[in-house]
């Protein structure tokens, strides 16, 4: 479908949770909101996932018992509204099939037509009791054009938002239920507006439309809010607060997918159904690790000897970007007569092992795919070394946090090390890069769980990206 170039009044929904009970108030919301969106001139609205009529299910029977609207009759609503308003909607909600239930989200247009239905196929915890995951990612050609549907842990995999890439997509909408994972009372967190949609939307050029609930919707079970906006670059254009309904809104344009870089070896083995491979850890599994600015180091000059400075501190993996084999050897001969492991350049496509454990080596350029690091890792790498690693932290973060991996880069001027969760445990200053190091346990990288019930890589869909990226 050709798109002409045109700017897209986008609009998030984000609203309060409800429970199954509260199937009445939930529809409320949702006409509520669509109402208030068409006041706002909002040609595309995205609303959260499970918006009818609750994300959390106590069981299938529990819903199927409960007093909801039966599918058909939910989307022709949904359509009768659309068509009044001349709005395209993104709505999440429980399809029943019969036979199994989705976590679903409709695609409908300005004519009230029901383009397309999207299922969940990355589950998160309590949905692998209830829901069935989907078979399919797909976009969907609408006036506004391809629309890709990522509902919430959907993203957490990296293969998704890549495969709808791949299919074309244009603009990527995610109706989801970020959960609050601040341990702190009173505070909001969640990876994925943090730094996960910003990496996905510059890995592919599209913009993103989030809408996510807020409020507790169990003992147990809250959300964060942050709904967001991004342009085709990853700029985040808009981005609600943790406690509000809103309707948030940004002008986008529909952008042609850039199709994440697949070399072979990586595309081989994130398409294969082949079970993760453990990382193997040294004795040790806690490490001293330093990286360093390559401008810092001058061996054999006992002023400014920083190998010799970092072994005193205990350092036991040091790691540089050298300019050429030759002086890596060098180096390394070197390092060893300290006791120092030093990694100091790219490798060659597979998991290396060092005496502090199982790690892979990347240069910079590698890291805005994310198949070569997602490969490294489903091969057992529980560090990645990365030699003049790309300006944007950002995707650094999610490179880390989508595979559970610790990320060490370093270039000439610079040094960052990141926890498996994203975080930036050290960073060099620009003005005066200088070392940084950091106690990493190694062993942190064996629990792939980010939460009870999902693991990130026994629960992909290898078949699925196998079919998006022939």
């Amino acid at each position: 479908m050709t798109v002409r170039k045109r700017t897209i009044r986008a609009g998030a929904a984000q609203l309060p949770a409800t429970t199954l009970d509260q199937a009445v108030h939930a529809l409320e919301l949702i006409h509520d909101a669509i109402d208030r969106a068409a006041g706002q001139g909002v040609q595309l609205l995205v609303l959260p996932e499970g918006a009818y009529p609750s994300y959390f299910l106590p069981s299938v029977e529990a819903y199927r018992s409960a007093r909801v609207l039966p599918n058909n009759r939910f989307l022709g609503m949904l359509g009768d509204r659309a068509r009044r308003h001349g709005m395209h909607l993104v709505c999440g909600f429980v399809e029943d099939r019969g036979d199994c239930l989705h976590n679903a989200a409709a695609l409908i247009d300005d004519a009230g037509t029901v383009i397309g239905i999207a299922r969940k196929s990355f589950l998160w915890g309590d949905d692998n009791k209830v829901f069935a995951p989907g078979r399919e990612l797909r976009a969907f050609a609408c006036k506004l054009g391809a629309v890709g549907i990522a509902i919430c842990a959907d993203v957490r995999a990296p293969e998704t938002t890549a495969a709808l890439a791949w299919r074309g997509a244009q603009i990527i909408a995610v109706p989801t239920c970020w959960v609050n994972t601040a341990r702190e009372p009173g505070a909001y967190y969640n990876p994925q507006p943090d730094f996960l949609i910003e990496a996905r939307s510059r890995e592919i050029a599209v913009p993103f439309v989030c809408a996510n609930k807020f409020g507790r919707e169990t003992d147990s079970l809250s959300y964060c809010g942050y709904s967001l906006i991004t342009d085709a670059q990853g700029h985040v254009l808009a981005k609600a607060s943790p406690d509000q309904a809103t309707i948030l809104t940004a002008d986008i344009q529909a952008a042609r997918a850039r199709k994440p870089a697949l070399p072979d070896w990586a595309r081989d083995r994130i398409v294969c159904t082949q079970p993760a491979e453990e990382p193997d850890i040294g004795p040790d599994g806690t490490v001293r690790v330093a990286a360093v600015p390559t401008t810092r180091i001058m061996p054999g000059d006992d002023d400014h000897d920083v190998l010799r400075s970092l072994a005193a501190e205990g350092v036991q993996v040091v790691a540089l970007a050298l300019p050429s084999a030759k002086i890596a050897e060098e180096m390394e001969v070197y390092a060893r007569s300290l006791g120092i492991e030093l990694i100091g350049r790219a490798g060659d496509s597979r998991v290396l092992c060092g005496s502090f454990g199982s790690y892979g080596a990347l240069r910079g350029s590698e890291m805005l795919s994310f198949a070569p690091a997602r490969a490294l890792a489903l091969d057992g790498a529980a560090i990645l070394f990365v030699t003049d690693p790309p300006d944007d932290l950002v995707v650094l973060r999610a490179r880390a946090a989508e595979n559970k991996v610790f990320v060490v880069g370093t270039s000439a001027r610079s040094a960052l090390i990141i926890a498996p969760n994203g975080a930036i445990l050290a960073r060099s200053a620009d003005a005066d890069p200088q070392p940084v190091t950091a106690t990493i346990d190694l062993e942190s990288t064996r629990d792939k769980y980010v939460f009870p019930g999902t693991h990130i890589f026994e629960q992909r869909k290898p078949h699925l990206y196998g079919e998006a990226f022939r």
